[in-house]
């Protein structure tokens, strides 16, 4: 391990200012990944911990003379046993306690008097074989946990991999199977690219759930940020509620695209969303000199809206005017987490 200064050498002229920003840093990656029991930079970090102590020792014994003799050891021992494991807080108790004995004991625990005294050695000895054993205990049970947690991402990136691959299987199939039917082409290939996307949103949280923002800006980033707001109290979705909700968008999206808003020069969406009730609320709005009716039928875009609204006992609602369409949509989702709600985010990729 490469300290300070020196590790700086050979990447530019050494400075204090650098050596300062130097130091939180490897503390903290020390801090976070320990160091191998047994080593000699783990019983060098014991004694390091006991010269701390001492210092510490030393200059409260200039204000109160009547300092405990061992209170600065405990944490000596304490820290050793989380960075370097029990065998270098055990090093830092004994040398502690040697240390703080042969500097720091009163005149009258002289060794032929130290019987009168047991009741000190005993509490010091007692105290730090205890701080030992839960430091240690809780460094290997952080230890086990990391490495679950590494295991677990190498799954989810094995998982995303396979889901990547499948997404691309499935789009070569149907590449080869709607070759004469271009438009049905372009629409499934689009539908398929938000599912990608959406999972690539759950991926990066670990499949926990997916930011309600996130969806909506992924789905609109192909277009003119400019002509797109919206804003919204901070929604955390489930990896089912994100996965249609991405469709949803992507739908609404589409149509403004072909038909809607997006479709002339001037137009414009305002997204917005609240919760009332239990209830997601979300307004889809379009703005801009388009002269549409309402369809004559419904499109697959609309059955597929709607299909997946009633999923989550939802309801669609859509008025076409004069300006473009005006869509409200209805959902019963899992309420936020303590802390997720009351967040805005306002328009903007």
């Amino acid at each position: 391990m490469t300290f300070g200064p020196a590790s700086q050498a050979h990447r530019g002229r050494w400075s204090p200012a650098g050596s300062a920003a130097w130091l939180p840093g490897s503390w903290r990656a020390l801090w976070l990944r320990g160091l191998d029991a047994r080593s000699g930079n783990a019983f060098a970090f014991s004694v390091a911990c006991v010269a701390l102590a001492t210092g510490v020792h030393a200059l409260i014994g200039l204000v109160q003379p009547d300092t405990l003799v061992f209170s600065p050891y405990y944490a000596a021992t304490l820290l050793a046993t989380l960075v370097g494991g029990s065998e270098a807080g055990t090093c830092a108790m004994v040398l502690g306690g040697a240390v703080a004995y042969w500097l720091f004991a009163p005149p009258n625990w002289q060794v032929t008097q130290l019987a009168l005294d047991l009741v000190n050695w005993a509490s010091y000895g007692t105290s730090s074989a205890v701080i030992v054993w839960a430091a240690a205990s809780y460094r290997g049970l952080l230890r086990r946990l990391r490495d679950e947690e590494h295991k677990r991402q190498l799954l989810n990136r094995e998982l995303a991999h396979r889901l990547r691959n499948a997404l691309a299987s499935i789009q070569t199939i149907l590449n080869q199977s709607l070759a004469g039917e271009k438009e049905l082409l372009g629409k499934t290939s689009a539908r398929i690219a938000a599912l990608a996307a959406t999972n690539d949103l759950l991926v990066s949280s670990g499949w926990r759930t997916a930011s309600l923002s996130d969806i909506v800006a992924g789905e609109l980033r192909p277009y003119d940020p400019s002509r797109v707001a919206f804003q919204g109290c901070d929604v955390q979705c489930t990896a089912e509620a994100a996965t249609m909700l991405a469709l949803v968008i992507h739908e609404l999206a589409t149509n403004a695209a072909k038909y809607g808003a997006l479709s002339v020069p001037d137009g414009h969406i305002d997204i917005s969303w609240r919760r009332q009730d239990g209830r997601l609320v979300l307004h889809w709005v379009e703005q801009g000199d388009l002269q549409i009716a309402s369809p004559a039928r419904e499109g697959f875009g609309t059955k597929l809206l709607q299909s997946t609204v009633r999923a989550f006992h939802g309801t669609l609602e859509t008025n076409f005017r004069a300006s473009g369409l005006d869509c409200t949509i209805t959902l019963v989702l899992p309420e936020p987490r303590p802390g997720e709600a009351g967040l805005t985010t306002s328009g903007g990729f």
